[in-house]
């Protein structure tokens, strides 16, 4: 297409579909993505004031040793696990918001009957069965992040204090990447490897997308 043929009136009347969730959504990716690679850097910084540090000689045998490891626990472990829980929050945080929002401003908002079932996870399936949009893998493994943010907020994420913990393992066993397992010193808690988020921020953050526009065309919004 030749600049003469560009519509400029077009695209400016050209809605961008959940226009202000999409800045929130990538400003969680972008936070997530930012802090492990600070922490990297720090990590190496750690090591290198640790190699350039005193005169070992002064202290126990393997002193040195002992401040790698705990270097090593604490960057590669302990700081990346605290942002992956964050970042969990303000991605179930951030679709909450989307399609509560959306809710509001359709046609027929879905209720919000007490039944047990989260109410976000309710209104992604009644949406996606009124556009037939087919999303049913994206909004299980949502619903499984919320059972792991569940466990995060209320138990610090930690197996054993957790009131549901019976649920958890059907729930980390849909999500690559994030398993029960003793990291930590507390014994088993959720843990979230590197990588594992960003494909659940990616897919959910396109159904919301889809499902505005969808709604939208089919004209089931105010």
């Amino acid at each position: 297409m030749s600049i003469s043929d560009f519509d400029l009136q077009k695209f400016l009347d050209t809605p961008i579909e959940a226009f202000d969730f999409q800045f929130m959504i990538g400003d969680v990716k972008d936070f997530l993505e930012f802090s492990e690679s600070n922490i990297d850097w720090q990590y190496r910084r750690e090591l290198q004031a640790i190699s350039n540090g005193k005169d070992y000689d002064d202290f126990p045998s393997g002193y040195r040793h002992h401040l790698e490891q705990n270097a090593e626990h604490r960057f590669k472990v302990s700081l990346p696990l605290r942002v992956r829980y964050g970042a969990v929050l303000a991605f179930t945080t951030s679709i909450e918001w989307a399609i509560g929002y959306l809710n509001k401003c359709a046609v027929s908002p879905v209720p919000d009957l007490k039944d047990g079932t989260n109410f976000t996870v309710k209104v992604l399936r009644d949406f996606s069965a009124r556009t037939s949009v087919d999303a049913r893998a994206v909004i299980d493994d949502y619903e499984a992040l919320v059972q792991i943010r569940n466990c995060i907020v209320h138990s610090a994420g930690i197996v054993e204090t957790y009131r549901f913990k019976n649920d958890l393992p059907a729930a980390v066993s849909r999500l690559d990447g994030i398993t029960l397992a003793n990291w930590h010193f507390f014994g088993d808690q959720v843990c979230i490897e590197r990588g594992a988020l960003e494909p659940h921020i990616d897919r959910a953050a396109e159904l919301v997308v889809t499902l505005h526009s969808s709604l939208r065309e089919r004209r089931l919004l105010k």
